[in-house]
């Protein structure tokens, strides 16, 4: 049985990609792991 993640991480990217690499990789890092992550280009 699939479930929704405990956490959503929501990323706002307008003008800002060169900073998406660097937030994304900070937000792997955490020992959290039942998270999703959204990019959203805005």
């Amino acid at each position: 049985m699939h479930t929704s993640p405990q956490i959503s991480v929501i990323i706002p990217v307008y003008n800002t990609a060169p900073y998406l690499h660097e937030s994304i990789g900070s937000i792997m890092n955490q020992t959290f792991r039942d998270l999703e992550i959204i990019v959203v280009n805005d």
